[in-house]
């Protein structure tokens, strides 16, 4: 098995470990080992919290031995001077070497053809009823950004009942669950019948909403259609053909804005556009050309920014990157907030869109735990 332990060697003050599915080797220093002991007194068993007070570990702490036990399941350390003996299981250290906060997914980036050829979606019948229905929803929302659920009755409480299926839903200033109609009952374009570019929600907030549910409960109305955009997509092109606009759009950091002068809401959150984690993967795009709060910048280094933004947005007014949708009753469509611009054309008549935000943190543990029920990976 993949995370079973080959070896351990003590050098020093450090453990080598090596491992069956010849991965290079991972070394812990024994006072990192010392800190993570998993026994009842240093780790509480039912919470997982440390008990374990790590300021009064001696730092010269030392081992008796060290050594791979069970065929390769564990690694046992006996401790100087006291020989306090602590066991380690394999899978806890094999997963080390990947970094815990990330969530692997096998992504796709696509175009409109290509997602329009094989729309990710599963059945609301299912997924109210079956986990592994509800881990393919958000398997395919980890690849491709979204995922439609179908079949789902066209009432409020079958709406909040798929985003409660996934997670709790986020309070904002627009409350928890929403339902509404162009009756500007909130200060933003999306409660008017306007057309709305492409954007992504919350660039006002310090933690945009990871995910957005929206379900259309009424469509008497000529046009209001809806457009996707891989923002992921958007950026790898950039990339790829005008490097220095992606630079400008991956270190500027943009003000976003939400202002409510009668309810004594001001907003306000900075981040580039193109964000990255430690190892320099793109993990979030951020754009709203609408909150965009006035910021400024040496002149020269605007005239560069209002350049990358330009060629951002021309990109993103490409009819082939678009996947055009109308949503009716039935459809009810879960996004990545931090990957798909999402945008409306401008509509005549009644339109009525109820929805939901999630928080990222919380459908990302939703995935990890259905995945571990699936004797998989996370």
């Amino acid at each position: 098995m993949s995370g079973l332990l080959r070896t351990a060697v003590l050098t020093g003050g450090d453990v080598v470990l090596g491992f069956a599915d010849g991965r290079p080797e991972l070394t812990l220093s024994l006072f990192w080992l010392r800190d993570h002991d998993s026994g009842a007194d240093t780790l509480h068993p039912e919470t997982q919290q440390r008990l374990i007070d790590t300021c009064r570990i001696p730092v010269d702490i030392a081992a008796q031995s060290v050594g791979v036990i069970e065929d390769g399941a564990a690694l046992r350390v006996q401790w100087l001077p006291d020989g306090r003996v602590s066991r380690y299981e394999a899978q806890f250290l094999a997963g080390l070497r990947a970094d815990p906060e990330v969530l692997p997914a096998e992504r796709s980036l696509w175009d409109g053809a290509s997602i329009a050829a094989e729309v990710p979606q599963v059945d609301y019948a299912g997924l109210m009823r079956e986990d592994g229905v509800l881990m393919a929803l958000l398997e395919q929302v980890a690849r491709y950004g979204f995922c439609m659920v179908e079949g789902v009755p066209g009432t409020p409480d079958a709406t909040r009942a798929v985003a409660e299926r996934v997670a709790y839903i986020r309070m904002t200033i627009f409350g928890g669950y929403y339902d509404f109609t162009a009756d500007l009952a909130h200060k933003d374009t999306a409660y008017t019948s306007m057309a709305i570019g492409p954007h992504t929600d919350g660039t006002y907030s310090l933690d945009a909403p990871g995910y957005q549910i929206f379900h259309c409960l009424a469509a008497d109305c000529s046009g209001g259609d809806n457009l996707l955009i891989d923002g992921f997509k958007v950026g790898q092109i950039m990339q790829s053909e005008y490097a220095e606009d992606y630079r400008v759009l991956s270190t500027v950091e943009i003000p976003g804005r939400y202002l409510d002068h009668a309810r004594g809401i001001q907003l306000m959150a900075r981040r580039p556009l193109f964000r990255h984690d430690r190892s320099g993967a793109l993990v979030q795009v951020s754009y709203n050309n609408h909150d965009r709060a006035p910021f400024v910048l040496p002149v020269e280094q605007h005239r560069r920014f209002y350049r990358a933004l330009s060629t951002f947005a021309d990109l993103c007014a490409q009819p082939e990157l678009h996947y055009r949708r109308r949503l009716l009753p039935g459809s009810v469509l879960l996004f990545d907030n931090w990957r798909l611009l999402h945008a409306r054309e401008a509509y005549v008549g009644y339109r009525r869109l109820a929805g939901a935000y999630l928080n990222r943190e919380d459908v990302e543990s939703r995935l990890r735990v259905l995945r571990i029920g699936a004797g998989l990976a996370v």
